[in-house]
């Protein structure tokens, strides 16, 4: 017997010995994420503002990808994945609802893609149609639908490819988060389950499907600092939050993935060279810069007997992530031009002439509105007067700042006020967004589309105010404004019987010192933009927003100058700048007046009556502590006119 055991042993470790030195079974895992519709070039100002270099873009991709398939054959195979996000952002993706990104996706033979929150900005019905489009599945295991508008087919929980003999499955996540990350509205009928629930349900499963190795596709994202943010969710299960229950990042789906081996996800502005390793769960994390400025590249390594994952290695530089550098790649010409044509023809549609403003004998007398507000537990005065409009710019830091007792107190604030235009800015959750209008039945709404975090918004009363159009210019080079284009509305406004076009255009510029000289390139391109359009024949604009300036600033300190130096401007808020009790941002010791609002001269003269303020609308929660803790730690500012105050406004065209 003791013979027998050890001719086993040694038969056991001649075997490992031997597998060990076979050729690994190489899968080459080719990745994207967070394409937001960039697929032509750029320059990379976020890499040299001064002298950035040239980004190919997705043409220089498809080039890889085919010369990489040309180079292994057989020997080696290939796997192709996106992590969602992939046509929201830039006009190109916009346009046609993604349907060029998707076309893209299939001439490079894309595997598998799991949608992000930004996916489903247009509705359901748009990721139906390019779920039928994409010739390679959408998938997602942790979306129930009740009565929803997807396919129980058209989306489905995993799929397994055998890849050089080797049983690859891949399950799509989608994060639960997007339940806050997108409009109520958008994913009406569909539950996103947990996780962790998924992940727990559906590896098992996999397996027992025969699936070797297992990749998990995501769309939720690794943090920022991910190394404090790990240490910080470690912190936070010692001291009992339930992971498990919650809305996870990618890098904390990492922790609880057993018997995965790798998470490629996106969802995330950030990218990194090499991939996280958690300790516990024995699963790396991948995830790559998005906008069309990376891809990533590894190679898997399976053993050959086991078919066990047992490894990784880089392809280029040492590095999982790579640049799309005009220096390092160079472009499929077909794939450039055709590329470049959709880029063109989308930009053509965004800056186009519209006659929005010219009839306005189709809108009639508006109707009194019915619904009103049913709360008062503040005593917040309005600033509503007959016949004026009124305007307010509102910076509500971190939206929501306390979930449900933001909604009840910015709601009821906002009924009280009762202006008829408030522009928001720093919308962190649009989800959250959408549960504040359902709290104002007077009110509707519109919300940045193209932005890639902290959207902008503006909300206008039905009866007095038409809108017409949104657009968000810039969205196509947007750099300058810290990934947050404006937002623009186009709107009738009724005022002593008779409908104003007004174009209103909300703006979040780029925070602290850091950003002046990218404030100042904003500034530039807005008055270049609003300088163009009044030489087409449409000149009433407010322009409105968190400037991150103070107009009182040293001369070579703030962004104003384009707009100072142009007489067909005004700010109206220059009145109240130099009064310290009226800062917009009141706190120590930082006080400063950040929040402003500028008007063409035709709209509103300079020499014209109108009012402009700050509102105190703290003095009416009890503080400001309370009102910081609760709505924002920026204050609204009001402008107040007659639109009809310069005859000629109305009667443009």
């Amino acid at each position: 017997m003791k013979t027998k055991i050890i001719f086993l042993i040694f038969i056991s470790c001649f075997s490992i010995l031997a597998a060990e030195d076979s050729s690994p079974i190489v899968i080459n895992l080719v990745t994207t994420n967070d394409l937001h519709g960039v697929l032509g070039k750029q320059t990379a100002g976020f890499m040299n503002p001064e002298y950035p270099p040239s980004i190919l873009g997705m043409s220089a991709m498809y080039k890889y990808v085919e010369d990489l398939r040309a180079d292994i054959k057989n020997e080696e195979g290939l796997l192709l994945l996106d992590g969602g996000n992939f046509y929201q952002g830039h006009p190109m993706g916009l346009a046609d609802s993604g349907r060029t990104v998707i076309e893209w996706m299939n001439k490079m033979k894309y595997d598998a893609l799991t949608p992000g929150s930004y996916d489903f900005i247009l509705g359901q019905q748009a990721v139906v149609n390019r779920a039928k489009q994409a010739e390679f599945p959408f998938l997602g295991s942790n979306i129930e639908c009740d009565n929803c508008q997807l396919p129980d087919e058209l989306i489905k929980p995993y799929i397994i490819k055998e890849i050089q003999d080797v049983k690859v499955g891949i399950l799509g996540v989608i994060a639960s988060a997007i339940e806050d990350q997108t409009l109520k509205e958008n994913i009406v009928g569909i539950d996103f389950g947990r996780e962790v629930a998924a992940m727990k349900y559906w590896i098992p499963e996999m397996k027992k499907n025969g699936a070797e190795v297992i990749i998990i596709l995501s769309s939720n994202g690794v943090p920022w600092d991910r190394e404090e943010e790990y240490e910080l969710f470690l912190d936070s299960l010692d001291t009992g939050w339930q992971a498990p229950e919650s809305a996870l990042s990618a890098l904390q789906m990492g922790h609880y993935a057993q018997g995965a081996d790798i998470i490629v996800t996106g969802g995330n502005s950030k990218g990194y060279p090499l991939p996280w390793y958690d300790p516990y769960s024995h699963v790396y994390v991948f995830q790559n810069y998005g906008g069309g400025t990376e891809f990533g590249h590894i190679k898997l390594k399976i053993n050959p007997e086991s078919h066990i994952f047992i490894g990784y290695e880089t392809v280029i530089d040492g590095r999982v992530s790579q640049t799309l550098l005009a220096d390092d790649f160079t472009p499929d010409p077909d794939i450039y031009q055709w590329i470049e044509d959709a880029v063109t023809n989308s930009l053509d549609e965004l800056y186009a002439d519209n006659d929005w403003y010219s009839n306005t004998s189709k809108l009639g007398i508006p109707l009194p509105i019915k619904t009103k507000f049913d709360r008062n537990d503040y005593a917040i005065p309005s600033i509503n007067q007959p016949d004026m409009l009124e305007v307010v710019t509102w910076n509500c830091e971190m939206f929501p700042a306390n979930n449900e007792s933001t909604i009840t107190m910015l709601s009821e604030a906002i009924n009280d006020l009762d202006a008829d235009i408030y522009a928001f800015q720093e919308i962190r959750y649009p989800g959250w967004f959408s549960k504040l209008m359902a709290e104002l039945p007077q009110y509707s709404y519109i919300i940045s589309k193209q932005s890639s975090f902290m959207d902008q918004a503006i909300v206008y009363k039905t009866d007095q105010v038409k809108f017409i159009q949104q657009t968000e210019p810039f969205a196509d080079d947007d750099y300058n404004y810290a990934g947050r284009p404006p937002i623009r509305g186009d709107f009738m406004i009724y005022s002593h019987n008779s409908w104003v076009p007004i174009s209103i255009l909300n703006l979040h510029m780029k925070c602290c010192d850091s950003g002046l000289l990218r404030r100042q390139g904003a500034v530039r391109m807005l008055q270049q933009y609003l300088s163009d359009e009044m030489d087409k024949g449409f000149g009433n604009f407010i322009v409105l927003g968190d400037w991150n300036d103070d107009l009182k600033d040293e001369d070579n300190a703030h962004c104003f100058h384009p707009f100072l130096n142009d007489d067909r401007f005004h700010f109206p808020t220059w009145r109240i700048t130099h009064d310290l009790s009226m800062a917009s941002y009141p706190k120590e010791p930082y006080v400063s007046f950040l929040d402003h609002i500028l008007v063409s001269e035709q709209l509103l003269p300079s020499t014209a009556q109108f009012d402009v303020s700050t509102i105190m609308v703290e003095d009416y929660l009890g503080s400001y502590d309370i009102y910081e803790a609760n709505i924002s730690d920026h204050r609204p500012v009001m402008l107040r006119f007659n639109p009809l105050i310069n005859q000629s406004a109305s009667n443009e065209k």
